[in-house]
């Protein structure tokens, strides 16, 4: 029964692990003076648009995931808890696939009740621009469009929530 005393520690570690993208560039560290956000405009699964200037004078929780991206399923049910407890006036959760059409993205986030926006980035673009190197990867981005917060991989619940606190007050 090695098998059973291993599986644990093999979950635990995937979900400590990021999904990498080796293809992408090295970013450059970030500025200890928050930069402004890049934007976009992203086609939704609700079949509209979003951009992030729609959510300006709110905090912006966007995570960049990927349906195949093992971490990344196991970070969206917190942040699908997020969405649902946090002030929708005041904080927005928003999630960034990259590179799938909508049919396998809709079919995985009903299937696991995904209620916050989620957009496609079929080419690749908006990542490039947020320098995504790895999957899950978030981004904080403050009431007033500065990048405040990152990170690479998933967080707890504990954690997830600190993050949000120390940017929106």
């Amino acid at each position: 029964m090695i098998h059973k005393r291993l599986a644990p520690a093999l979950v635990a570690a995937l979900a400590l692990c990021a999904c990498s993208l080796p293809w992408q560039a090295a970013q450059p560290a970030q500025s200890p003076t928050p930069a402004a956000a890049p934007a976009f405009s992203l086609a939704a699964l609700d079949g509209g648009s979003h951009s992030l200037a729609d959510y300006r004078g709110r905090t912006v929780v966007i995570n960049f995931w990927a349906t195949w991206c093992i971490p990344c399923r196991a970070e969206i049910p917190d942040l699908e808890h997020e969405a649902r407890t946090q002030d929708p006036s005041s904080v927005v959760i928003v999630g960034i696939d990259w590179r799938e059409t909508a049919d396998p993205v809709r079919a995985f986030t009903t299937e696991i009740g995904v209620s916050y926006p989620i957009l496609l980035d079929l080419d690749g673009a908006v990542y490039d621009r947020y320098g995504v190197d790895a999957l899950p990867q978030t981004f904080i981005v403050d009431s007033a469009g500065r990048l405040a917060k990152s990170r690479t991989g998933i967080a707890s619940r504990a954690q997830m929530e600190a993050e949000i606190r120390a940017v929106a007050g």
